[in-house]
Parts: structure tokens; C-alpha cells; sequence
């Protein structure tokens, strides 16, 4: 009966526009029959143009495409522990096993298949497991997390997912695709808007009794405990991954690095004690979300409830889950680079503190990018031009301080506070490539500078009554090349 309706809910768009389509016709035919010329004229203009909106519309309905396979694929005879419990999962679910295995950089695990008529006809399956949850959960927690995805199989929810997604997808391009071009569009765009209100409505009502319904399955098999320290443990791998890439692997990357061995890496970042206070907040009260209309899962509360209700005792390893893995270092590498292959050749390879060193060096020479384009790249001839009375050039005049029309007290007392920040990150620079200096930035992001203390020299340095005198023999007195002293 879900498949029906979902269905019968997507057919309902095409029977939807089609209706819309013969409305416009039977206009047309009775302001012909009227003898009304001007009438049909305007009709036949405004009603074809609406027509072939309409029809815009279908055809990108009928031209959703299935999903794309992501990820590193594992195969049976790289990671057989891995296809071995996937297997014992799918045969206690009571469902055929993937067909295909992928190992993603998110931290979640998915199912889908390829599907015909409007998936009613199921082809190749695939499973999607987050390299962050091997490095994270138990063996039992996994085990939970993928027996939920497999139940999924089970209950033949893939198959109305496949009419699920179909349908969300081609409704979101075909209203997005409206919109974006001519008046006509808009106006059919917004005579589907309510209809995908619906759809998305009684889809999404699906989709969780869907995720209630895997969660009793896996639970079944893993256990209530196992079930609810996973559903407990999923936001604290969210929240680690997110810091991990945001923080450190992207800015690493984009500054043309790549850290010598990531999976070490993720898991230096779990065990740090600077973000075991964090986690374990996440863990003790996770982020509250209010369920909306149209989500697809049910509130945390409501599910880790649920499976506890069951009360099932729990069973299986209690290792390490990437202890499945021949070798989980180098699934976690090539999960999260064979994306980026094409850039890996001008990547160099780095240990975590030379990373955190050079990604906070490349965030000092974003920082003074003008002092140094002013001066040449020389910390000395941004004294020079200080000690010159020549401050109003290094102001930037397209920042103003709040709103209004500042004085020019205020505009250039806000100036010297930008200038500050930029003298510092020049100084900072200049030590550490002299190796006078360097920076040390924790897994929370909070950068450290290990150098001498300049903060009361920059401030003399930058107020209009002052001198960079004190800067300049605090930078000789470390033996600081081309600062000259004046």
C-alpha cells in the first residue's frame, strides 16, 4: 500500500499537468466557438505558452535519473571480514546481500538499487558504509547501523524509496527549473508548488515509519544496547568528522598539503583530550531537532525509546569495528583523496604538526596580503612607511565601522585596529620563516604562536604619537634579518 501511494502520488503530477493542459484547450475551443477572435488570440498566446511550460515540467519529471555511485569500492577480496558480516546480516534479515560495497567519507551508511518502473522492478544493490563510523563504532554498533540499511532491503523499502526519491528529486528540479527562467514557467511553478507540499508531506510520513520499522529489525539482530549506543554514538562521529575535515583536512588540502596518514590522524583527533569534553556533551545531550513536516526520520528520542522498548539482549564482537578492515589506514586514505586524484601529484605529504604549523602560516599570509603588496614583502618597509606619517595609505577605504557616516576620528581608529591585526601577522610571519617562531593549533582548531611577545611594541608602532623604534630593536635584539633600524 506505501508503494501504491507513492506511486499514485507521482502519476498524480503527470494527471495533474495534463488536466491543466486540457483546461487550456477547452478555453481555446470556447472562445473559437463563441466567435470571440480577440479572446482566442490571447487564449491560444498565453494558454500555449502555459502548455509548454507544463510540458517542460513532465519531461523533467520523466528524465530523473537514478542515484551515482560514491565512494571507494571495496571488493570481497580486499575487505572479507567486512563482506562477511555484511552477508551474515543479510541472511538474518532475510534479504539478498548488496551487490556492490562502497566505503564513503560521511559519517552514515546508506542502501539503494537501481530500479524500473518507477522502482517497482529492483536491479543492482548497493551499500554505502561511512569511513568515519569503521574508525569510530564497535563492531556491534556497526553491526546495528548496517543491519538497519539491510532491513531496509528486507521490508522492500529500497524499492519505495527508489519511487521516493524519484519523485522528490524530479519535483525539486522541476520547480527549480521553472522558476529560473520566463514569467510562464513561474506561474506553472507555482501551480505545482502546492502539490509537492503534499507529495513531500505524505512521502516523508513514509520514509520514517521506513526508519522506524529498520530500527526494529536491527535491533532484533544486534540488541537493544547495541542499538542504542549506536543511535547515541552517530551524532559524536557526525560532530568529529565535521571537525576533523572542516578544521584540519580541508585547510590542509587547500593549502596544498596532505597529511601523511589521515586515519591516525581522525584518530589522534577522538582521542585528544582538548575534545573529550566536547564529544562526550555531544554524546551526553545530542543536537535537539524538531521534526518538521517533511523530514524523513523520526527525532533521536523517539527511536533510541523505541529500541529500547524492545529490550532484546545483545550479542557479537565488541571489537573495534575497523578491526573488519585488512588495513583501515589505507581505506580511510583512498576514501577521502580518490576524489581529489587529479590534484594528489601537487600535494605534499606531511606529518600532523608541520600541517598545523603551515595551515596557520597560510592563514598569516591571507592576513597581511596588503601590508606586504604595500611594502614589497618587506617587514622593514612597512616600518618605514609607519614611522612616515604614511598610515592613511595602508587604510583600506571600502570598510566602514558600523553603519552611518563615521567621523574621521572613528574611521581611523578603526583603521589602526585592522592595521594591528595585519602588523601582527606580518611580524608572526617574519619570525617564523626566520625560525624564530612557530604555531601549534590544537584538534578544536585553537592555534597557539610560540615566539616572543611583540604586542606592546606593534601598539607603539601603529598610534600616530609612536615609533616602530621599540618594534625594531625587538626584532634585532632575535637577530630578525632585513628589519633595519632607524
Amino acid at each position: 500500500m506505501r508503494a501504491v501511494v507513492a506511486v499514485a502520488l507521482l502519476v498524480g503530477v503527470y494527471v495533474l499537468g495534463l488536466a491543466l493542459i486540457a483546461g487550456i484547450v477547452l478555453v481555446n475551443v470556447l472562445f473559437l466557438v463563441h466567435d470571440r477572435p480577440i479572446g482566442f488570440v490571447w487564449s491560444v498566446v498565453i494558454g500555449g505558452t502555459l502548455a509548454f511550460a507544463l510540458l517542460t515540467g513532465l519531461f523533467t519529471i520523466a528524465g530523473a535519473s537514478d542515484d551515482e555511485e560514491r565512494g571507494e569500492p571495496v571488493g570481497e577480496q580486499d575487505e572479507p571480514e567486512l563482506w562477511a558480516l555484511v552477508r551474515r546480516l543479510a541472511d538474518e534479515v532475510g534479504t539478498r546481500p548488496p551487490d556492490r560495497l562502497f566505503v564513503v567519507a560521511e559519517a552514515n551508511a546508506a542502501v539503494s538499487q537501481r530500479t524500473r518502473l518507477l522502482g517497482l522492478v529492483a536491479t543492482t544493490r548497493r551499500m554505502y558504509v561511512g569511513a568515519p563510523l569503521l574508525a569510530c563504532l564497535t563492531e556491534r554498533q556497526l553491526s546495528f547501523v548496517l543491519a538497519h540499511e539491510l532491513g531496509h532491503y528486507g521490508n522492500h523499502d529500497t524499492r519505495l524509496a527508489g519511487v521516493v526519491a524519484a519523485g522528490r528529486v524530479a519535483l525539486v528540479r522541476m520547480l527549480t527549473g521553472l522558476n529560473n527562467r520566463s514569467w510562464y514557467h513561474v506561474v506553472v511553478a507555482v501551480m505545482f508548488a502546492y502539490y509537492a507540499k503534499l507529495y513531500f508531506a505524505v512521502t516523508a510520513s513514509l520514509s520514517r515509519q521506513q526508519e522506524l520499522a529498520a530500527d526494529a529489525t536491527a535491533t532484533r539482530i544486534a540488541g537493544s544496547e547495541a542499538a542504542v549506543s549506536a543511535l547515541r554514538e552517530l551524532p559524536v562521529v557526525e560532530a568529529a568528522w565535521t571537525l576533523f575535515h572542516d578544521r584540519h583536512f580541508r585547510p590542509a588540502w587547500e593549502a596544498g598539503f596532505l597529511p601523511t596518514t589521515i586515519f591516525a590522524a581522525f584518530a589522534g583527533l577522538r582521542g585528544s583530550p582538548e575534545l573529550g569534553a566536547y564529544l562526550d556533551e555531544v554524546r551526553q545531550n545530542p543536537p535537539e531537532r524538531v521534526l518538521g513536516r517533511y523530514d524523513s526520520h523520526p527525532p533521536l528520542p523517539d527511536r533510541i525509546a523505541a529500541v529500547t522498548a524492545m529490550a532484546v539482549p545483545s550479542r557479537g564482537p565488541d571489537r573495534p569495528a575497523g578491526a573488519l578492515l585488512a588495513n583501515n589506514g589505507a581505506v580511510m586514505d583512498r576514501t577521502l583523496v580518490s576524489p581529489l586524484v587529479e590534484q594528489l601529484g601537487v600535494k605534499q605529504r606531511v606529518d600532523w604538526a608541520t600541517l598545523s604549523h603551515t595551515a596557520a602560516r597560510a592563514t598569516r599570509v591571507d592576513r597581511s596580503r596588503r601590508l606586504a603588496r604595500v611594502g614589497g614583502g618587506s617587514l622593514g618597509t612597512v616600518l618605514d612607511l609607519l614611522d612616515e606619517g604614511r598610515l592613511s595609505s595602508l587604510l583600506r577605504t571600502d570598510v566602514r565601522p558600523g553603519s552611518g557616516t563615521p567621523g574621521p576620528r572613528a574611521r581611523r581608529e578603526f583603521a589602526r585596529g585592522l592595521l594591528i591585526g595585519e602588523l601582527t601577522a606580518l611580524v608572526e610571519l617574519t619570525l617564523a620563516d626566520q625560525r624564530h617562531a612557530r604555531w601549534e593549533s590544537d584538534w578544536l582548531g585553537r592555534t597557539t604562536f610560540h615566539g616572543p611577545d611583540l604586542t606592546t611594541e606593534i601598539d607603539q608602532a601603529t598610534d600616530d604619537r609612536g615609533s616602530t623604534g621599540g618594534l625594531r630593536a625587538a626584532l634585532a635584539g632575535l637577530r630578525v634579518d632585513q628589519v633595519p633600524t632607524r
